[in-house]
């Protein structure tokens, strides 16, 4: 499956998990947080835009495994620093640090941009960060997190990063704890082969050159989440095509990669 990454698409909320008949299992919060950070005094030289939705588990039946979870996804997003911080004060934090970067290292540039005839609209910049739920049960969680900046030039640049949480261990599994040794090489034709599938205007996959995409870049990233059919891969922009075409995302159902997998790999509940 192709598409576009649509940044910032889902309705974040506070979501409460159920499962099955069972007392509620885990309850994730929404965190959001907006500010407009001037880069100096005279604010007509321009700002920093700072936007962030961040999803954090806060409750589960386990609390060993909820700490090692929070604890990863702050790392990852934010740093390991801001696990001593608290959950409500990670963001706006943040934003104060990001701007404190921002502006130490635009300070040569500031007495030149009052000589511009537009400073505001040359110095207008933004990141926005987005963690996001993909798919939530009492076996695993995967997990979406998403930064966008743009800092001058034609266009602004956005990289996506996935983590798989084990809800037994809270430990976060990788291809080598799901696949058979030596999987790379058919994994990776699966993937070639998924994408020319996806695209009704190719034929094989010695057409995915004619159609930009960087053939010998194609193969397992690591970066994938779980949907509940199978292996969703995910590719950002220039890693395998232009930017152009945006995030990639391959969907390779269960059934496709079970000869792959592992026995009593994570996932193996899902098709067994």
């Amino acid at each position: 499956m192709l598409k576009n990454s649509l940044f910032f698409s889902l309705i974040i909320a506070t979501v409460f998990v159920f499962v099955g008949c069972q007392p509620k299992e885990m309850e994730i919060q929404s965190y959001a947080f907006e500010n407009v950070y001037p880069l100096s005094a005279d604010t007509a030289l321009g700002s920093l835009t700072f936007g962030a939705e961040v999803e954090i588990p806060v409750k589960y039946r386990d609390n060993d495994v909820l700490k090692n979870v929070q604890k990863q996804l702050i790392a990852r997003i934010f740093g390991e620093v801001f696990n001593s911080v608290p959950l409500d004060s990670i963001l706006p934090l943040y934003g104060e640090i990001l701007a404190t970067e921002y502006r130490k290292s635009n300070e040569p540039f500031i007495a030149k941009l009052k000589d511009l005839e537009h400073p505001a609209a040359t110095w207008q910049n933004e990141i926005i960060v987005q963690g996001v739920t993909m798919f939530l049960d009492d076996k695993l969680l995967s997990y979406s997190y998403e930064r966008y900046a743009y800092m001058g030039g034609a266009h602004g640049n956005s990289s996506r990063f996935l983590y798989n949480f084990d809800l037994k261990t809270g430990r976060i599994f990788n291809e080598s704890d799901l696949f058979i040794e030596n999987y790379e090489m058919p994994l990776t034709q699966l993937i070639k082969q998924q994408i020319v599938d996806d695209n009704a205007e190719m034929e094989s996959i010695a057409d995915l050159s004619e159609f930009h995409f960087f053939e010998d870049e194609i193969k397992p990233n690591n970066n994938f989440y779980i949907n509940g059919d199978g292996i969703v891969y995910v590719y950002n922009q220039y890693d395998i095509a232009p930017y152009s075409t945006g995030q990639t995302e391959v969907l390779l159902d269960f059934h496709k990669i079970k000869p792959l997998l592992k026995p009593n790999n994570p996932l193996s509940y899902f098709y067994q």
